[in-house]
C-alpha cells in the first residue's frame, strides 16, 4: 500500500534521499561547498578589516581604502551566504527526489529502519548547513552594522573638517593636503637664510680660484642670487613654508682640492657640518627636523661630494641632513647610492653661460638642411691613468671608449676630442649630439644640445632628468641603453624624417625650460625649480608639519 508524502516519517524518507547513488552524489557535494563556505568565512572574518578613524580624519586615502575593503568583505560574505542557499536548495532537490521515489515504488519499512543511522548523517548535515547559513546572515549584518557605524564616523569627521577655517581658506579635495591643482594661486613663500661666510664671503675671498675651478660651479651663485631676488621670498620666516641655506659646498671642494691642496672632502664636509651648526640656532629647522629646508649640491654627485659614481657609493648624507631637499644636477637612481633621492630630491638643468650657446634659442632660426652630420660628439673617451683616475673607476662604464672605437671612421658620425672654436658650428649642423655619462651621469652636452637645436641622445642608466614629471623628454630626445651601443647606428637610422622634424620643432620650444636668466621669466629653468618646490611641500599649519608628494 503506498503512503502519501504527508504521512512518510522522516528516517525513512532521508533512508532513500540518501539510498540512491545520484543523490547521495549530490548531497556529497552540497556538504563539500557547506564546508569550504565555513572555512571562508572564518577566514574572511579573522582578516575583516577596522577602521582607523585617526587616519581617516586627515588622509582620505586611508578612508577610501578602508571603505574598499568592507564592501569586498561585505560582498564576499553575501556570496558565501548564496552558495549557501543554493547547497540548501539542492538538499532539498534531493530530498525531493527520494519523494518521488517514495510515492512511485513504495517503501521497504525494515530496510528503512536498517539505513536510519545514514538518514541522521545526512539530515544532521542538514541542519548544520541551515545553521551555518544563519551564522553567516547574522556575519554579514554585523559587517554591514560597522559599515554604516565607519560611515557615520567619517561624515561627523568631515563635516567637522569641512567647516573649519583651514579647510575653507586652503581647498582641501578630498581631505586631502592638496590644493585643487591651482597651486599657483597660493602665494609660495620662501625664506633665504642670510649667512655670508658660507657663500659670498668665500667667493669675494677666493675670486681667482672661483672662475678658475668653480666653473662647473659657477650656477651656485647666481642661483642664490635668484633665490635672493625672487617675488617668493619673505622676509619673515615663521610666514615661509621652505627654507633656502645658501651654501656654496661645489666651490668650495674644488678650491680646497685644487687650489689650497687641502683634503677636499673632509674639509667641504666640516664646511657643511659648520654651517648646520648655525642653521640650527635658528627656530625653523627643529620644528620638522630640515624637512622644509632646501640645499643646493652642484659637485658632480651633490651631496656626496664625489666626482665618480664607484667613490661616491663610499659616501653618506652628513648626519641631520638627511630630512632635507637637496636641489642638484646629479639625478642618479642607481641602487646604492644615496647621493639623490627621487622622492624627495631635485634635478636641475645646469647653468650653461656660453652666450654663444644659449643664443642658439633651440635652434629656432637654423634650417634643418644644415645638419650635415647624422652624429656628433666631442669629449674625453677616457681618462690617463692615475690616483684619481684608476681602472676600477671604469670611466663612463667603457660607453665613451666603445663610441670611439666602434664610429670613429664611421662617415656619419663626427667623433673629436679636445676644445675647439668650432664647437657651436659643430653642434648646429649636426642632427643628434651624443650625451653619454662620463664619471657622473649628467653632462653639460646635454643642455648645450638642447639649446643649439641638436638632438640629444642620452646614453646613461638610471639617470633622472631634471623635471621628469611635467617635461616628456621622449619628444624631444633620443634615450638608449648602455648596452645598446654597439646598435646606436641602426636605432638612430631607424628614426623618420618626420620624426627627426617633430623632435626638432620641440626643441625649438621647450628649451626655455633649461635656460636660466638673470632676471626669473615664467617657465624658465628657475621659474621650473620654483614650481617643483611648490609641488613638493603642502602646509598643514594646524599640525606644524611639511607634507611632501
Amino acid at each position: 500500500m503506498k503512503r502519501s508524502t504527508s504521512h512518510m516519517n522522516m528516517p525513512i524518507l532521508l533512508k532513500h534521499v540518501c539510498g540512491d547513488s545520484r543523490i547521495l552524489v549530490l548531497l556529497a557535494v552540497s556538504v563539500v561547498l557547506c564546508f569550504m563556505s565555513v572555512v571562508f568565512v572564518t577566514k574572511a572574518l579573522s582578516e575583516a578589516p577596522h577602521c582607523d578613524v585617526e587616519h581617516i580624519q586627515f588622509h582620505s586615502r586611508h578612508r577610501e581604502e578602508c571603505e574598499h575593503r568592507e564592501r569586498v568583505t561585505t560582498r564576499s560574505l553575501e556570496k558565501v551566504l548564496g552558495d549557501l542557499l543554493s547547497c540548501k536548495d539542492d538538499l532539498h532537490l534531493a530530498a525531493g527526489i527520494g519523494t518521488q521515489n517514495a510515492n512511485g515504488d513504495g517503501i521497504d519499512a525494515s530496510k528503512a529502519r536498517r539505513e536510519l543511522i545514514g538518514g541522521k548523517e545526512c539530515a544532521s548535515a542538514l541542519r548544520g548547513a541551515i545553521a551555518q547559513n544563519d551564522r553567516l546572515a547574522d556575519a554579514v549584518a554585523i559587517a554591514r552594522t560597522k559599515e554604516r557605524t565607519n560611515q557615520l564616523q567619517i561624515d561627523n569627521l568631515q563635516s567637522t573638517l569641512h567647516k573649519s577655517e583651514f579647510y575653507q581658506s586652503k581647498k582641501w579635495v578630498k581631505g586631502k593636503a592638496l590644493l585643487e591643482d591651482k597651486s599657483r594661486e597660493r602665494p609660495f613663500r620662501l625664506y633665504v637664510y642670510d649667512m655670508p661666510k658660507f657663500n659670498i664671503d668665500f667667493y669675494n675671498s677666493h675670486t681667482s680660484e672661483y672662475e678658475s675651478e668653480c666653473k662647473n660651479q659657477i650656477g651656485e651663485r647666481h642661483i642664490h642670487q635668484l633665490f635672493e631676488t625672487s617675488p617668493h621670498r619673505v622676509a619673515d620666516g615663521e610666514t615661509a613654508d621652505l627654507y633656502f641655506v645658501p651654501v656654496y659646498t661645489g666651490c668650495y671642494r674644488s678650491v680646497m682640492g685644487r687650489e689650497l691642496k687641502m683634503d677636499a672632502y673632509n674639509a667641504t664636509y666640516d664646511f657643511i657640518q659648520e654651517a648646520m651648526t648655525v642653521v640650527k640656532q635658528q627656530p625653523y629647522w627643529a620644528r620638522s627636523q630640515g624637512k622644509d629646508h632646501v640645499w643646493m649640491f652642484l659637485y658632480d654627485y651633490g651631496v656626496c661630494l664625489e666626482y665618480a659614481q664607484n667613490f661616491a657609493k663610499t659616501r653618506r648624507i652628513p648626519p641631520g641632513l638627511e630630512n632635507s631637499i637637496f636641489v642638484g644636477y646629479v639625478g642618479d637612481t642607481t641602487a646604492g647610492l644615496s647621493c639623490f633621492s627621487t622622492w624627495k630630491d631635485i634635478s636641475i638643468p645646469a647653468y650653461v653661460t656660453n652666450p654663444a650657446i644659449m643664443a642658439g634659442r633651440g635652434g629656432v632660426a637654423i634650417d634643418p638642411d644644415r645638419r650635415t652630420t647624422l652624429v656628433h660628439f666631442r669629449g674625453s673617451v677616457n681618462w690617463p691613468l692615475s690616483a684619481w683616475h684608476t681602472r676600477e673607476m671604469n670611466y663612463s662604464h667603457g660607453v665613451r671608449d666603445l663610441i670611439n672605437r666602434t664610429y670613429y671612421h664611421d662617415p656619419l658620425f663626427r667623433i673629436t676630442q679636445g676644445s675647439t672654436p668650432d664647437y657651436v658650428h659643430e653642434i648646429e649642423t649636426s642632427v643628434f649630439c651624443l650625451t653619454p655619462l662620463g664619471y657622473s651621469l649628467w653632462s653639460f652636452r646635454f643642455y648645450e644640445s638642447v639649446m643649439l637645436g641638436c638632438i640629444p641622445v642620452i646614453v646613461a642608466d638610471h639617470i633622472e632628468m631634471p623635471f621628469e614629471d611635467v617635461i616628456d623628454y621622449r619628444s624631444f630626445t633620443v634615450k638608449i641603453l648602455e648596452s645598446q651601443v654597439l646598435q646606436l647606428k641602426d636605432i638612430l637610422l631607424s628614426i623618420p624624417k618626420s620624426e627627426i622634424r617633430r623632435k626638432q620643432a620641440v626643441l625649438s620650444q621647450i628649451w626655455r625650460r633649461f635656460a636660466y636668466n638673470a632676471e626669473t621669466e615664467p617657465g624658465d629653468a628657475f621659474d621650473m625649480i620654483i614650481q617643483k618646490l611648490r609641488r613638493k611641500v603642502q602646509p598643514m599649519h594646524p599640525l606644524g608639519l611639511a607634507f611632501y608628494q
